[in-house]
């Protein structure tokens, strides 16, 4: 009978531990996923804009949704999503490096919207409405194919098109 007592409050021990382990591993990644999307946010280099204001520029009035997910949990690296809903979804990824912390483009629009940082925002134009929504409206328009490249001289865009919010 003690065997099957001993037995018992082992296993229960064991699935206690695990338990505790993988609650844990959620709220770190948890706490990951709010820090990236801050970072994404709220960085804004000297003399430069941010990034929710460029993509307000490019999409006057639209909705924004932003979201997050654990990319890689090892290394800390978390992607991070803005999606406009127009008639056509438009993606904006980032890769956000928790331990940089930097943040790299997933994704064309993404690099092309991180070439763009270190640049003031450009003047809204006579058409636009005075009275927008958006009171931190963004950058130029999204060109419409051509490639996005990524100057080394950018301000905050290194060649590899990303941002560290330590510089």
């Amino acid at each position: 009978m003690g065997r099957k007592i001993r037995g018992t409050f082992m296993v229960a021990t064991a699935l206690a531990a695990a338990g505790s382990v993988l609650w844990m591993q959620g709220r770190y990644e948890a706490s990951d996923q709010r820090h990236a999307l801050e970072i994404v946010q709220s960085y804004q280099p000297p003399g430069g804009t941010d990034l929710p204001a460029l993509i307000a520029r490019r999409h006057p009035d639209k909705l924004v949704e932003w979201s997050s997910a654990v990319e890689n949990s090892c290394y800390q690296h978390i992607r991070v999503h803005a999606v406009v809903a127009e008639p056509e979804p438009v993606l904006y990824a980032f890769v956000v490096d928790i331990n940089g912390p930097s943040i790299h483009p997933a994704n064309d629009e993404g690099k092309d919207l991180l070439s763009h940082l270190g640049k003031p925002l450009p003047a809204l134009p006579a058409s636009a409405s005075s009275g927008a929504a958006v009171a931190s409206a963004s950058v130029a328009p999204r060109p419409s194919s051509a490639p996005s490249s990524v100057s080394p001289a950018s301000a905050t865009a290194s060649s590899s098109a990303s941002a560290s919010p330590t510089q």
